[in-house]
This record gives structure tokens, C-alpha cells and sequence, in this order.
């Protein structure tokens, strides 16, 4: 049975949702500087007085945004963990498997325009505003803690291990997905996924061992 408390939590939920959506598009076009509370509201289709019932501030709202892309990253990367375990073919050289890996990694997790600057924009966000800082950086360390463990659980099912400390393996592969996809879109408009794989490749045979077969 629905009570009229659980319809007005999944209301407030969906009128989050569509506030952090909202954020994301404005936040991204216009960085946090040029982004108000008029422009996200109008941008959700809703009033100010929707947006103040939900959060106090603009700065509530881009900490729980902050937040939120941590938890969609963090998700993105087990939906393409769990790829890779079930298109894994077994008896595969661990360098086979891995390349086949970061196939699977680099097409799932390609970010669009919109990420990358939404990205840039948060943590420049957090720079610029000491209120926001404690939340960033548990948000980046309870991202890459998630991360190592799937990535850990994935080379432990392949008889793989790690070169590097979980810290230094996180620090290198965010860089990589992070600087590189910056770095694309600079470059040439777009994402190569070739020399993204190609890149990773040569990555992985760094931090990980690749002798032995699955």
C-alpha cells in the first residue's frame, strides 16, 4: 500500500532528479559561475519556489550535483565491469583478456563534451569555493576506492595483479581517462577510441602483470 509519505518522497526525488539534470546542461554550457537558480529552475521547468523547497542554496545544490557524479561515474564503471565478465572468453592469455578489457572500458566509458566540462567546471567549483572542498574530495576517494576494488576483483578473476599501490593505480587511470578525454576533444572535437585503446593498452601493461593465462 502507497502512503501519502512515500508519494511525496518519490515527488521530491524526481523534482531532485530533474533539478540535477537541469544543472548538469547549465552547469556545462555555462560554468558555476554563470549558472543561477532562474536558469536551472527554467531549465527543470519548475518555479524558485520548487527549487528552495528542495535546496536552501545554489551551492546545495552543485555539492549534491558533486555527489551525484561520483555515483553515476562509480556505476558506469560496474555496468562495464560486468560487461567484461560476461563477454570474457575463458582460456585467454591474461594480456588477451585484458586487451579484450580495455575494449569493453574505453567504448562504455567514453564521456561526452558535456562531461568533460562539467567535470572542469566541479572541481574548478571546488577550488574556488572552500565550502565545497571536504565534499569533492571524499566524493574523488570514495570514487576511486570503488574503482580499485572492481578492478582488482576483475584481475583476480583473470590471475592478474597489480604493479602499483591501489592510491598510485587510481591516480594513474583517472589521469589517464580524465586528462585524456580533455585532451581529445582539444585536439581533435571528438574521442578517438582507437588511440584511446591502443593508449590504455600500453597502460595497463605497466600497472598490471600480464604473464600466464586465465
Amino acid at each position: 500500500m502507497t502512503t501519502d509519505q512515500t508519494v511525496t518522497t518519490r515527488r521530491r526525488a524526481a523534482t531532485r532528479a530533474r533539478l540535477l539534470g537541469a544543472a548538469r546542461e547549465v552547469i556545462a554550457e555555462k560554468g558555476a559561475g554563470g549558472a543561477t537558480v532562474e536558469g536551472i529552475t527554467e531549465r527543470a521547468g519548475f518555479t524558485r519556489g520548487a527549487f528552495y523547497s528542495n535546496y536552501s542554496s545554489l551551492d546545495e545544490l552543485i555539492v549534491d550535483l558533486i555527489r551525484d557524479v561520483g555515483e553515476v561515474r562509480l556505476q558506469d564503471v560496474r555496468d562495464a565491469a560486468a560487461k567484461f565478465s560476461v563477454n570474457r572468453t575463458p582460456g585467454l592469455t591474461i594480456g588477451d583478456a585484458l586487451s579484450g578489457g580495455v575494449r569493453e572500458f574505453v567504448h562504455l566509458l567514453q564521456p561526452s563534451m558535456q562531461d568533460v566540462l562539467l567535470q572542469a567546471e566541479l572541481r574548478l567549483y571546488a577550488l574556488r569555493h572552500e565550502g565545497a572542498r571536504e565534499e569533492y574530495v571524499a566524493v574523488v576517494r570514495e570514487t576511486m576506492t570503488g574503482v580499485y576494488e572492481i578492478v582488482e576483483s576483475l584481475c583476480t578473476s583473470i590471475n592478474a595483479r597489480m604493479r602499483t599501490s591501489p592510491q598510485i593505480t587510481m591516480e594513474i587511470l583517472l589521469g589517464f581517462f580524465d586528462q585524456g578525454s580533455a585532451m581529445s576533444y582539444l585536439d581533435l572535437g571528438r574521442i578517438d577510441a582507437d588511440a584511446q585503446i591502443a593508449r590504455l593498452g600500453q597502460l595497463v601493461d605497466v600497472i598490471i602483470e600480464t604473464d600466464g593465462t586465465c
